[in-house]
C-alpha cells in the first residue's frame, strides 16, 4: 500500500470511512473489504432486518476500525502492502461485528 495511501486511511479516524481513505486504496483492496462486507451482512441477516438503520451504522463503526487495524499492520516490516491489509481486515471486521452485535443486544 502506498505511503499516500496509508496516510489518507490513517486520518480517517471518524466513525466510517472517509472518501478521501477510500479513494487512497487500491482497486483490489476495495473490491476485497466489499466482498468482506457482504459475508458479514450475510452472517448477520436478521440483525439487519432487524433494525437496518441501527445495523448500518454499527457496520460502518466496524468497518472503520477494521480498516485502521488494517492499516496499521502493513507498517509491520514482515507486511507485504495491500496483501496484509486485506488479510487483517478479512479477520478482524467479522469479530468486531460480532462482538459488537453480543455487547448491543445484551444492553436492549
Amino acid at each position: 500500500m502506498p505511503t499516500r495511501a496509508r496516510a489518507a486511511a490513517t486520518d480517517a479516524r471518524e466513525d466510517i470511512i472517509s472518501p478521501a481513505a477510500m479513494s487512497a486504496l487500491s482497486p483490489g483492496v476495495v473490491s476485497a473489504m466489499g466482498t468482506v462486507g457482504a459475508a458479514v451482512l450475510k452472517m448477520h441477516k436478521q440483525a439487519l432486518d432487524k433494525k437496518p438503520d441501527w445495523f448500518w451504522h454499527l457496520f460502518a463503526v466496524c468497518e472503520a476500525k477494521a480498516a485502521r487495524i488494517a492499516e496499521q499492520a502493513t507498517h509491520s516490516p514482515q507486511a507485504c502492502g495491500d496483501a496484509t491489509f486485506i488479510e487483517v481486515y478479512a479477520k478482524t471486521l467479522p469479530v468486531l461485528v460480532t462482538k459488537a452485535l453480543e455487547t448491543r443486544t445484551s444492553k436492549h
